[in-house]
């Protein structure tokens, strides 16, 4: 299977270090959203994905972003404070759950007359099939890889990967209980966006860590139907 990917340009952001792939938590001024704050960020960029390329006219809550290229740093880091007011609570030194965070997006899109709907899967048995389906349809994907379950203390992780020009993979950085977008696929690898980095994930990993050190309904996916 060749990597099945967004058909365009993924959201990228304007920071003092350069151009991000996407946006990062570890850009807010906040120490709530640095700390546990991934699932903003997975989110805003999710919603601006599709304001900017599914979107006849402009999304009035995104007025301030550029309808092309890279986000100003101040604009985006204000609308995720925003978010997180109005669609995203975080619970303190936790984040938010995949259901409040699925219940935000759907919120959103109804607020700004967005023809998308939002669910969270708790059944992992089609997650891959799920990935594939959305992707297809040039729609980003909020993923999670769960906690540690049920020896919560446990640090068990699932790593990312990044690519060397030679078409090796290489550890890069690991991560539990941490969400992140889906930006393309293939039968072995995820290209994702987390941390305002581009990393691949390996699925046979993936799977090995939910069935030996996590759980199904906390290691998957914000589906995104859209509307006729």
């Amino acid at each position: 299977m060749k990597m099945l990917e967004l058909r365009h340009p993924y959201i990228e952001v304007q920071t003092a270090r350069g151009v991000s792939c996407g946006g990062g938590q570890q850009f807010s001024e906040s120490a709530m959203v640095r700390r546990c704050g991934c699932g903003i960020i997975a989110a805003l960029d999710t919603l601006l994905y599709l304001s900017r390329w599914h979107m006849v006219g402009p999304v009035p809550y995104f007025r301030r972003f550029p309808a092309e290229g890279p986000v100003p740093f101040h604009v985006y880091t204000d609308c995720v404070k925003a978010l997180s007011r109005r669609y995203f609570p975080m619970i303190p030194y936790r984040g938010i759950n995949g259901l409040l965070l699925a219940l935000g997006m759907q919120a959103f899109f109804h607020d700004q007359h967005m023809p998308f709907s939002a669910r969270w899967c708790m059944i992992s048995s089609r997650l891959w099939e799920r990935i594939e389906e959305m992707l297809r349809q040039d729609l980003p994907v909020i993923m999670s890889v769960g906690p540690n379950l049920p020896l919560i203390w446990e640090n068990h992780r699932v790593r990312f990967y990044v690519r060397t020009p030679e078409g090796r993979y290489l550890p890069a950085a690991a991560a539990n209980a941490h969400y992140f977008t889906v930006i393309g696929m293939d039968e072995t690898w995820l290209r994702i966006s987390s941390w305002g980095n581009l990393y691949y994930l390996n699925r046979r990993e993936f799977e090995d860590y939910v069935n030996h050190h996590s759980a199904g309904f906390v290691n998957n996916v914000v589906y995104i139907d859209k509307k006729n």
